[in-house]
């Protein structure tokens, strides 16, 4: 064989080597880029539960958690499968998370998850509602009853708030602002009766007085938040004890003898000759040493503001509706009194 052919023959094996390299190379390639593609692309495939819900659970948010906080929450719940799952849907919505403990059920989808988030509706609270003039022997044990906690705690955080107020101030009676409030969960009885002095704080605040120096007015209102019954009655009384005090009268107000004995009306003839009741108005001149409950902003804006008149008596002539009769004369009132007997003589079973 000459030198050319097995020259030729050699050439040929090389291209046929170099090509079979060429093509087992491009197969690697192609099978490991095929691969690459397939985890990059997964990168963009959200797990995400699409079936029926499970057991509730619940989830708290703080001050100062974000979307991504939220969502880590949720995961580790399992109220969604994957992180992204909420968190995605989150970056295209428009809302405020708000602090506070929500349920949701287990293994949802994000999108509803956020939905439940954003409606709010699933905020797990616990709310409970003070009346105008209630008294804390009363109040501590509708709170413990309505969040779940122990009167004595509730009792024992009353003295936490203690140096907010007066000093001449018996007991924090008077300053427990009646509202609606609404509390998370396993709220502590310190939060609650601090929320509660905030508000009346807050409230004073809007007529321009101090927590500190609101005794002897939060001591009248309370006395025209046990007296009165009608809007406009709130700022005649008012006027009523004004005009007593500028006189240097007894302001000889029922409620003050009634806190003394826990509004039993049985008590009420001795308790007015009760002279070691410091409350009791028909002995002692002036504002009573503390309030008579926990008035309200009517009762309040009226201490400030009484309405104009010469009115140094008023009775209530009709238990039913409230009806009261102001008089500046003695006999006038006199007068009055006896439609007060005659009504109750009619309807003898608000005697009882």
């Amino acid at each position: 064989m000459s030198n050319s052919t097995q020259r030729g023959k050699r050439n040929l094996l090389i291209s046929l080597v170099t090509i079979g390299a060429l093509l087992l190379g491009s197969l690697v390639m192609v099978t490991f880029s095929y691969d690459s593609i397939k985890s990059y692309l997964a990168k963009f495939v959200v797990e995400d539960y699409d079936g029926e819900p499970g057991p509730e659970t619940t989830i708290t948010i703080v001050a100062g958690d974000d979307g991504a906080a939220v969502a880590s929450k949720m995961l580790e719940a399992d109220i969604v499968k994957s992180f992204d799952a909420v968190y995605r849907e989150m970056l295209n919505a428009d809302f405020t998370i708000y602090p506070g403990t929500y349920s949701f059920p287990t293994k949802i989808s994000g999108a509803t998850a956020l939905r439940l988030l954003i409606d709010g509706k699933n905020r797990v609270v616990n709310q409970v509602t003070i009346p105008e003039g209630m008294r804390i022997q009363k109040l501590i044990p509708l709170v413990a009853e309505a969040l779940s906690l122990e009167s004595d705690a509730l009792y024992a955080a009353l003295e936490t708030q203690r140096e907010r107020i007066s000093e001449d101030a018996p007991t924090l009676e008077g300053y427990l602002f009646p509202a609606t409030y609404t509390f998370d969960p396993n709220v502590t009885a310190e939060t609650v009766i601090r929320t509660m002095v905030d508000r009346m704080e807050a409230e004073l605040a809007s007529f321009g007085v101090e927590l500190k120096d609101a005794h002897e007015l939060l001591s009248l209102a309370a006395l025209i938040q046990a007296e009165g019954k009608h809007e406009e009655d709130f700022f005649k009384i008012s006027r009523v004890f004004a005009n007593r005090l500028d006189k240097g009268m007894l302001l000889q107000s029922d409620p003050t003898v009634k806190y003394r004995y826990e509004e039993e009306q049985s008590n009420f003839t001795d308790g007015v000759k009760d002279a070691s009741n410091p409350f009791n108005t028909y002995i002692y001149k002036g504002i009573p040493v503390g309030p008579v409950g926990n008035p309200g902003s009517l009762a309040i804006e009226a201490a400030l503001r009484p309405a104009d008149g010469d009115w140094l008596f008023f009775v209530a002539i009709n238990l039913k509706t409230g009806e009261t009769v102001f008089s500046t004369t003695l006999a006038e009132h006199e007068k009055a009194a006896e439609l007060y007997r005659q009504w109750l003589r009619d309807n003898p079973e608000w005697n009882e």
